[in-house]
């Protein structure tokens, strides 16, 4: 059971950490796992389905029609397009599904907030477990795909690393969204647009070598690569599809936006968070 702190006042649950509410973060992350394709018939095949129609639909366009010449692979072999978007298209898959789905948790969850205290950030990280779970078994296909290229190398062993840094990010950026979306409603909304235009703003479906260092003096490319998303994205590829470690500079880059996050969702959870099912 979670450790029980009152301030003076209020009788309340304060001060209690993740670790103690372990439980109800699975149990809303179970919840979410259970009613996320519930009714279809196929059921979580759809995880699968919707990616590598994704893929398909896109390689048809940029490899056929405007012809995309992907990088070559890092074992040295001729690149391949279908693979090498898919290899981008899966954290981008985990990290819009994280961060859509996170934002309305807290509102969601708010009838119960209202009866019985726990901290806010619960449903929002059941939320964050539940599609990582998903995002985990994507990611095993990638490599087994990768692995039938014979293109695998031991920057895989770095896999795990990107993928624990990437969580971190979209959990405290949902988090955080999933308050403000409780007290100004179009958040949500003001997501969505931001989603679709951050997709075309990562090098997702184009390699950043296409992209001009500048425009109108404008540079361009050095814009795109301070995309935080697009930078979670091009490591991605460089781990798993090129071979090649990220550099110390795009490592430090990731740390400081990961440290930056959590001071905020800490800030954010501490100033509006505790209180928050008197705004619901």
């Amino acid at each position: 059971m979670p450790r029980i702190m009152k301030t003076q006042g209020d009788a309340r649950p304060m001060g209690a950490s993740p670790w103690e509410y372990r439980f109800l973060i699975w149990n809303f992350a179970r919840r979410d796992l259970r009613s996320r394709f519930k009714g279809t018939a196929v059921g979580w095949t759809w995880s699968l389905i919707l990616p590598l129609a994704t893929v398909a639909i896109y390689s048809a366009v940029f490899s056929v029609f405007i012809r995309i010449e992907p990088p070559p692979m890092g074992n040295g072999t001729a690149g391949n397009y279908a693979v090498w978007l898919l290899v981008g298209m899966i954290p981008w898959t985990f990290m819009l599904n994280a961060i859509t789905m996170s934002m309305p948790t807290v509102l969601g969850n708010g009838p119960l907030l209202q009866k019985v205290y726990f901290p806010s950030y619960v449903p929002s990280a059941g939320a964050l477990i539940a599609i990582g779970i998903q995002g985990v078994i994507e990611l095993g296909i990638v490599l087994a795909i990768l692995v039938a290229f014979g293109n695998a190398g031991l920057t895989w062993l770095a896999v795990p690393l990107w993928a624990l840094a990437m969580a971190l990010f979209v959990g405290c950026l949902g988090y955080v969204l999933a308050i403000f979306n409780v007290y100004y409603r179009d958040v949500a909304q003001l997501v969505t647009v931001a989603m679709q235009m951050i997709f075309f703003l990562s090098p997702i479906i184009y390699p950043l070598t296409l992209v001009p260092e500048e425009w109108h003096g404008i540079p361009v490319r050095l814009l795109l690569e301070a995309n935080p998303i697009g930078q979670f994205i091009i490591i991605a590829k460089q781990l798993m599809y090129d071979l090649v470690l990220p550099s110390g500079a795009q490592v430090s880059y990731m740390l400081a936006w990961i440290v930056g996050l959590g001071i905020l969702a800490v800030l954010v959870f501490r100033r509006w968070g505790q209180d928050v099912a008197e705004a619901i």
